[in-house]
Parts: structure tokens; C-alpha cells; sequence
């Protein structure tokens, strides 16, 4: 046996298991290696792509109002550290202008606690404004040419300088976060999201994909309604490390973006595992079992038709939507999920639709702080321990092709041999 360390929580799970390593490779990133995170995102700054730098564009403002948008508590950009170099370059006389906007989505809204994790040293300098889905003065715009009604923060909409920031990383259903999804999701109204995200069922609404992906068109679209004066956005590695930052025009940076973060990101396994153990990455990106959903989606098509897909993921916080734990307790099956998002699309009920759709190739299990009773009833194995569910496997088949990812958010798993 092999002892290793997979992310739990806030701490790492001492785990002795045997298997294949599949996280992509940290000597093949592209980190930007000794040098400093806050050079990385000041060269980024310095040499943006396709606008004028941000301080030209202010200055030709002139007294304008400067809204910045933020990433939630629910994603992990270096949100603190790029807004200490877009201040720095902004000047002292613009500080008094610049609003922090918190793009929330749907999400609930931060606590201040979270707020101050996010922000840092900026949580107290500055005005900060939570996005809220359901605010009664959004601003419509516009219909999107695939009926998305863009309606957005008002604040956003009348400000003079719009910039947004965030980082790129895998999406399961958009293709890539980043760029256009600061705006649509991150500070739409409700009905806006709930549209854009009915497209899902669209076999080209998949990771790493956003050719002829609905979901990601429509996003851009709407973005383009209230265009963002400037935006950066980060790349990160499976580790946690940067691996560069992009500024500049929304669109160029998102592309550049993406194609960075797919190399990244995708790793091709040439096998099928009979048993694959996933971490969705430890806190924050497994939070709740809401969060967590995207380790699986990312991984289970590498688990042979009937193997067995272990997520460890804490869940400190429960299953963390009310749609998705009622639409788990009311569909049984991917069918029913998959009738039930084109019919009657509620948010968090396209999570039940991603479980239920894994769950038809593979046995799901889950080691959580998660209720058993819910999840049995789900038709989820639950586990307080990763070593208890491999060796349950073990007991029933001999030689055991077992893969192990320790960040299932940021890892996407590409089997390479046919007939899977």
C-alpha cells in the first residue's frame, strides 16, 4: 500500500490505497514558477489584449463611476491580489470611485466572514455591494437570440468604467468559468439564469467544450448587452499555482484563457478504472454536495459501465440546495431528471440531472459528513471512510484497476480507448 493525501475538508485524509495517480501532471504546467503572483497579474495588466490599458480608459472617463465585479465566496480566484494591482494601477485618485460588486448568481449571499476571506484588506476600503438574482431595480436590456431575457445589476449597468474579474477553470455545462460568466451568471436576475441554463440538455453543453455550446453562446450574448469596458482573469494549475493572468478585452481573454486551462486541465487516461476515488479538492470547492457534483461529472465516464465512483467530499454544509436535494428525493432516474429540466427547469435541479446521468453508468458512492439516510435513499453508498469503500470493492472482485484524482473540480478525465 501507498499512503497518500487527498483534500478533505479543510485538512488532508491519510488515505493507504494502491492506485493510478490521474491528476494532470504539476511538472508539465505551465506555472509561472518563482515568480510572483502580484508580477504575474501586474504584467497582465500592463500588456492587455485588445483595449487600451485600464488606467487610458479611466482617465478618459474622467470623473466616471468605476464598478469592479468580484468572484463569491464559492470560487477560489486570487481575487485580493487582483485588485491590488488593478488599484495600484487606477491611481490614488480614482480609489474614491471604484464600487466592489460580489457576483453571487444564485448563490447565497456571503457572510462577512466570507467577505473578508475574499477580499481581504479591500473588504474595508471599499464600498461593497452583494449582487442579489431577486432585486426588484435589475436593468433589462434585451432578449438573447435564444430567448435568455438580459436583465442585470443596476448598478453595473449605469456605471461609467465596467470591469470584471475572476479565473478560468473547467465548467461542466458552460465549457469553461471565466469571462462572459462574471455577468450572465454572476450578476443576472433569476429568470435570465434559469433560461441560460435550461440549455444544458445540449449534448455540446459539456467540460472543456464551447463549440456550439448553447449555454456558452447565449452567455456571451448576453454579456455583450453591457459589455465590459476591461476584465482579467487567472489560470491556476490542478495545484493551486498560477499559471498566468489575461487582461484585457472580455472576449480575447476568455479565449486565450480557455485554451490554456483546457491543456491544463483534461487529462487522457487510455483506461477505464473499476474503481475511481475523486476528491472534489478539499474546502472550499467541496462545501456542500451542490459544489461537489462537479468532481463526478468531470470524472465517472473514466469507471467501466457498472464500476464503482467514490467521491470524497466533506460537505460541511449539507447538500447545499433545496431544488437539488428535492429533485434527487423526486426523480429517480436520468429519464426523469432529463423530462423534468425541459418541461419545468428549476435551478439546482440540473444537479439532480448531472447525479442522475452518472449514475446510470456507475455505482455511486460518497465519504461525507452527509446524512446515510439521504443518501441511501438517493441510491448512494455512504461512507465515513475512503479505505472502507475500496476495500468493499476488493471483496467482491479480484485485481482491482483502481484511479485516484485529488481535485476532481479541475481535473477532467478523457478515456482515449473505444467502445467506452
Amino acid at each position: 500500500m501507498t499512503k497518500i493525501q487527498i483534500p478533505y475538508g479543510s485538512r488532508l485524509m491519510d488515505v493507504d490505497i494502491e492506485g493510478k495517480l490521474l491528476d494532470p501532471d504539476p511538472e508539465g504546467s505551465r506555472s509561472k514558477g518563482n515568480a510572483k503572483e502580484q508580477d504575474v497579474i501586474k504584467h497582465a495588466l500592463e500588456n492587455p489584449i485588445g483595449t487600451k490599458k485600464l488606467s487610458e480608459i479611466v482617465n478618459a472617463k474622467k470623473n466616471g463611476k468605476i464598478i469592479i465585479v468580484v468572484d463569491d465566496h464559492t470560487r477560489d480566484a486570487p481575487t485580493e491580489k487582483m485588485l491590488d494591482a488593478l488599484i495600484e494601477d487606477l491611481g490614488e485618485e480614482h480609489r474614491e470611485k471604484v464600487t466592489l460588486l460580489v457576483a453571487c448568481g444564485t448563490h447565497a449571499p456571503p457572510t462577512e466572514e466570507e467577505l473578508k476571506r475574499v477580499l481581504g484588506k479591500h473588504f474595508y476600503q471599499f464600498n461593497v455591494l452583494i449582487h442579489d438574482c431577486d432585486a426588484k431595480d435589475l436593468v433589462y436590456l434585451g432578449t438573447t437570440s435564444r430567448g435568455t431575457p438580459v436583465t442585470l445589476n443596476r448598478n453595473y449597468v449605469k456605471a461609467d468604467v465596467k470591469v470584471l474579474t475572476g479565473d478560468i477553470t473547467l465548467h461542466y455545462y458552460a465549457g469553461f468559468g471565466g469571462g462572459r460568466k462574471s455577468i450572465l451568471p454572476g450578476i443576472s436576475s433569476r429568470e435570465a439564469i434559469k433560461k441560460n441554463h435550461a440549455l444544458l440538455v445540449d449534448d455540446h453543453a459539456r467540460t472543456a467544450n464551447i463549440e456550439n455550446n448553447p449555454v456558452h453562446l447565449d452567455m456571451s450574448e448576453a454579456a455583450s448587452f453591457a459589455h465590459p469596458d476591461f476584465i482579467i482573469n487567472t489560470v491556476a494549475d490542478a495545484a493551486g499555482n498560477l499559471v498566468d493572468a489575461y487582461a484585457g478585452d472580455m472576449n480575447s481573454v476568455f479565449l486565450k484563457g480557455a485554451e490554456v486551462a483546457k491543456d491544463l486541465f483534461c487529462r487522457e487516461t487510455g483506461d477505464l478504472f473499476d474503481v475511481l476515488v475523486v476528491s472534489a479538492g478539499g474546502f472550499p470547492k467541496d462545501r456542500n454536495l451542490y459544489q461537489a457534483t462537479k468532481a463526478v461529472e468531470n470524472c465517472y465516464r473514466a469507471v467501466i459501465p457498472g464500476g464503482k465512483f467514490i467521491l470524497v467530499a466533506e460537505c460541511r454544509e449539507g447538500i447545499g440546495d433545496p431544488y437539488f436535494e428535492d429533485w434527487m428525493n423526486e426523480y429517480a432516474s436520468y429519464e426523469d431528471t432529463e423530462d423534468a429540466i425541459r418541461t419545468n427547469f428549476v435551478l439546482g435541479g440540473h444537479k439532480a440531472f448531472y447525479m442522475r446521468k452518472a449514475m446510470k453508468r456507475v455505482r455511486l458512492s460518497i465519504a461525507s459528513e452527509l446524512s446515510t439516510h439521504i443518501l441511501n435513499r438517493w441510491g448512494i453508498e455512504a461512507y465515513n471512510s475512503v479505505w472502507k469503500a475500496v476495500e468493499e470493492e476488493k471483496n467482491i472482485k479480484d485485481n482491482v484497476k483502481m484511479g485516484i484524482v485529488k481535485n476532481g473540480l479541475d481535473t477532467l478525465l478523457v478515456p482515449t480507448i473505444k467502445g467506452r
